[in-house]
């Protein structure tokens, strides 16, 4: 791809209660039964609520009322008359035939059988928690809006309503024909009405204080920390990918130097031996200091708090100069339970460790969206070859387009959205932004961010004029 000069390129549902003695089945039926009145025939119901007991049987059989106040169509009535006639017919034949008796056959009031109803869906129309509230993330687009200062409403456009958009799709309120395009049209009117009426709001289909206040609750999504941090440490591997101009020699000196500054201690294994407080923490890490010398990586280390209970940090770093890159990459890949790539996206095939002429280093996610540009080797893609752990795995790749690796690493098997969770660029990423992303990263599930907070901060950092969305995080969703 090129590169510019000074940046180079990186590729309260309603319920209708029924009566058990019939009122709905009167009503479904009062149009047609006033025609029919009229013209001196006996109505549907009338029918139904006098059947003598020889008809029981033919009823039972007759095709049920319909459901809803006004569904019943000319067919379906015409198939209940038709059913009771055959049972008044039934009646008459079943009556003594040698004069033994004229009297007229016992009629029963009867009640039209009640259908089977499928439960109603039910909301908690609970007033938001302080703690919720203080949770919530309100983008900096929306916060007017938060603040009572102004409301948005139909035929508004602009970035206000693409946040709100997204943060409609984010709680689960689908625009499937628009999507998030920055214009307060009916579908999105549809997805907010649905939205305020499921959580106990008055449906205006305009986006004030109150129903901002509930949506930035609903659209608040975090990466599943209590998985992430259950055994009290949080295994994470950086890789930094290969760049054709040395770009990636000056990320890689200052991730290193990021970590130092954040209070990580490199672990060296060849002191470990003599140096007690070293042995203490690759022990603390769980690393055995001769496997860690063996394999060439380098490892990082540092305790953090979250809920008030410690959690052990370790990075490995990865990066072209490590020997045999894109296997340790690949066993990350199946294995590490939080992921940050920062580099080339060669065309949406995968990470790289070396040229792009090569084919050796590229661990190849799919295949590239252009061809001619990227050398791959042939048969399955590496992910195919990789053994993905069933457990939670967070990944963000930051390299361009990353966005394309989305498609392949949803259908890896015994992987989905409840155990793997993706943060991945739309757009054309730059080789200066590659640390910053990749600290925005670690300090933001480190801080127990919502995974909100760490997107908005990715989109300041890659942010350009006219464009829209950097980033995505796909998966949360259920979180």
């Amino acid at each position: 791809m090129a590169r510019p000069p000074a940046h180079p390129s990186l590729c309260q549902t309603r319920v209708i209660c029924r009566a058990t003695d019939g009122s709905d089945f009167r009503h479904i039926f009062s149009q047609h039964n006033r025609r029919r009145s009229e013209s001196g025939q006996t109505s549907s119901l009338e029918r139904w609520q006098a059947m003598s007991i020889g008809s029981t049987d033919t009823v039972k059989s007759a095709p049920p009322p319909p459901r809803d106040p006004g569904a019943a169509s000319p067919k379906q009535v015409k198939e209940f008359n038709e059913a009771v006639d055959r049972s008044n017919t039934s009646n008459n034949s079943s009556q003594p035939s040698q004069g033994a008796s004229t009297s007229a056959p016992i009629m029963l009031a009867r009640r039209p059988p009640i259908p089977a109803q499928t439960p109603p869906q039910t909301f908690t129309c609970a007033t938001p928690t302080a703690q919720q509230k203080a949770g919530a993330f309100v983008d900096p687009a929306l916060r007017d809006v938060a603040a009572g200062k102004k409301e948005l409403a139909k035929n508004a456009k602009g970035t206000e309503v693409g946040k709100m958009q997204e943060a409609l799709q984010t709680a689960g309120y689908k625009l499937p024909k628009y999507g998030a395009d920055g214009k307060f049209g009916d579908e999105t009117v549809k997805a907010l009405k649905k939205f305020q009426t499921d959580h106990c709001l008055k449906d205006t289909g305009r986006l004030d204080k109150q129903t901002m206040e509930q949506l930035s609750i609903a659209s608040t999504k975090f990466p599943e920390y209590g998985k992430l941090f259950a055994d009290g440490k949080l295994n994470t591997t950086i890789g930094v990918g290969f760049d054709e101009g040395g770009w990636d020699k000056g990320q890689t000196k200052d991730i290193i130097a990021g970590l130092s500054k954040r209070g990580y201690t490199q672990l060296d294994p060849n002191t470990a031996a003599s140096d007690k407080a070293m042995a203490e923490r690759f022990k603390a890490a769980g690393i055995d200091p001769a496997a860690a010398k063996a394999d060439g990586l380098q490892y990082f280390t540092k305790t953090f708090k979250h809920n008030g209970k410690d959690v052990t940090s370790v990075v490995k770093l990865i990066t072209a100069d490590t020997p045999q890159a894109k296997d340790k990459f690949a066993k990350a890949m199946g294995e590490s339970e939080m992921l940050i790539y920062a580099g080339h996206g060669r065309y949406g095939s995968g990470p790289d460790f070396d040229d792009i002429k090569s084919p050796n280093g590229n661990f190849v996610i799919g295949k590239p969206y252009e061809a001619g540009h990227v050398t791959l080797n042939r048969g399955k893609t590496d992910l195919q070859k990789t053994a993905m752990t069933k457990d939670y795995q967070l990944m963000m790749f930051s390299g361009c387009t990353t966005s394309r690796y989305l498609d392949d690493l949803r259908a890896v098997p015994g992987k989905d959205s409840k155990n793997l969770d993706l943060v991945v660029s739309n757009e054309l990423l730059y080789w200066p932004n590659m640390e910053p992303n990749a600290f925005q990263m670690l300090d933001g599930v480190t801080s127990g961010a919502s995974i909100n907070q760490i997107k908005a901060g990715l989109e300041d950092i890659n942010k350009e004029e006219g464009k829209g969305p950097m980033w995505k995080a796909d998966g949360f969703n259920d979180n």
